[in-house]
């Protein structure tokens, strides 16, 4: 509810429009959720946008328990009901994806900036995505529902360093071998 909040917050003070320049949707992943439930927060959060405009290009869906799994596999986008707190555990973000439904970047967290979820929107729109780099780093972090926060995974660190290793070496040796052989020819 809370990044919700927050992205009501964003879209009110964009100067770009959903519905206009981009779509915002919103999927509840919760399959005891309703339709009329999906309406009533929607019209929440629209109003707490303070810009009722952007209510034509954001849209809430609720689904049955398999869709919701197809719909956040697709996205990289992981959660586990909580028994304790009889509640889902997740992630805090948004995913920006590409007209063509490719995804082009994540922000994480509650509370982003205006400028960060623009130019996600912008690289979006030109087809853009997310650097390897950045696609390494992500790899290289995992969410901890314990905890409710991103920590470091230290299998994938080793992993990664393991491969830019035999990488680097591979280089070395092939650089040497070039080398050697134009000494000896």
């Amino acid at each position: 509810l809370q990044s919700l909040s927050s992205l009501a917050a964003t879209l009110g003070v964009l100067s770009e429009n959903p519905g206009e320049d981009f779509e915002v949707v919103s999927i509840s992943i919760d399959p005891r959720e309703t339709p009329a439930l999906a309406v009533e927060k929607k019209a929440h959060y629209v109003e707490r946008s303070g810009k009722p405009s952007i209510a034509e290009g954001w849209h809430y869906l609720t689904g049955t328990e398999t869709n919701i799994q197809r719909a956040t596999n697709a996205a990289g986008f992981r959660y586990a009901w909580d028994n304790r707190a009889q509640q889902y555990s997740h992630p805090a973000g948004v995913v920006v994806a590409t007209a063509q439904g490719k995804l082009s970047r994540y922000l994480f967290g509650i509370d982003y900036g205006p400028r960060d979820l623009r130019l996600a929107i912008l690289d979006a729109s030109e087809g853009k995505i997310s650097s390897p780099l950045k696609k390494v780093l992500l790899y290289c972090y995992h969410y901890d529902l314990a905890t409710g926060r991103y920590s470091l995974a230290i299998m994938r660190v080793v992993q990664v360093a393991g491969a830019a290793t035999v990488f680097s070496l591979g280089m070395m040796i092939f650089v040497w071998t070039r080398r050697e052989r134009r000494q000896v020819g």
